[in-house]
């Protein structure tokens, strides 16, 4: 009976470490902005997320809506996960890939009313 009891308690500490591993955890930064840069059919690259000067290329940009393709950047408050790799994207007339720093988006508020 006590060797089941430190087995289960191994057990629970193993899904502690895995929940609490780095990169899972939601952040939120509220000076964040939303920068489109165009549509990749016209050699665009889509969207990017501006924080602290730094550009993160969002691996689920597919679910921005249109309404965001604005020309100007737009002043958002985001939630996001940061991914901790860079992703790989095409766009523009480069035969090769580019990369930035990859972030998946949870939540995205608007800080300003659009036109």
């Amino acid at each position: 009976m006590k060797q089941i009891k430190i087995f289960l308690k191994l057990i629970l500490l193993s899904f502690l470490f895995i929940a609490c591993e780095e990169g899972n955890e939601v952040l939120i930064n509220p000076d964040a902005k939303l920068i489109w840069t165009g549509s990749y059919d016209v050699d665009g690259c889509g969207f990017f997320v501006e924080m602290d000067s730094i550009l993160y290329k969002p691996e689920n940009e597919g679910i921005l809506s249109p309404l965001f393709q604005r020309s100007e950047p737009i002043s958002v408050t985001v939630q996001y996960i940061d991914l901790l790799y860079d992703i790989e994207y095409y766009c523009g007339d480069s035969p090769k890939p580019q990369k930035s720093k990859a972030i998946k988006l949870t939540s995205l508020d608007l800080n300003e009313e659009l036109d």
